[in-house]
């Protein structure tokens, strides 16, 4: 009796941490780039996501930057949109997810996981990227 409850504590433990990111980092070509959206109030925003950085455009020329530290991936076979979550840790320690969705139809969209209604394109333009405006 006391193996059986132990076994189920160690499975519901290893399906828990699966939740977490456990990858090493290795971001796909196809999400490297600047993402920007048309929508309304994030117009003036973007994000850049670089093979081992992800660079948040705050508005007004200012940026964010953080190194990636994980990668997780879920593919739901029904859809055609792979789910990303990409850890990455600030100053402090405290680590973050950033979770979205990436379909590759119409050269590619991203849609956030907590806002699905906002589509995100990549910016084609070579020479404008978010870290760099300030300069």
């Amino acid at each position: 009796m006391k193996g059986r409850k132990g076994l189920v504590v160690l499975i519901f433990f290893l399906a828990l941490s699966s939740f977490h990111c456990s990858k090493k980092a290795t971001v796909p070509g196809d999400l490297i780039g600047v993402w920007k959206t048309t929508t309304e109030p994030y117009a003036d925003r973007s994000f850049e996501i670089k093979a081992d950085e992800v660079i948040f455009g705050t508005g007004e020329g200012n940026f964010d930057a953080y190194q990636i530290t994980k990668i997780k991936t879920e593919k739901d076979p029904r859809e055609q949109a792979t789910l990303y979550i990409l850890c990455y840790k600030i100053i402090e320690g405290q680590e973050y997810k950033f979770s979205f969705y990436y379909d590759p139809a119409s050269h590619g969209t991203i849609r956030f996981k907590n806002q699905p209604e906002m589509v995100w394109t990549k910016d084609e333009a070579k020479d404008e990227k978010p870290h760099e405006q300030n300069s």
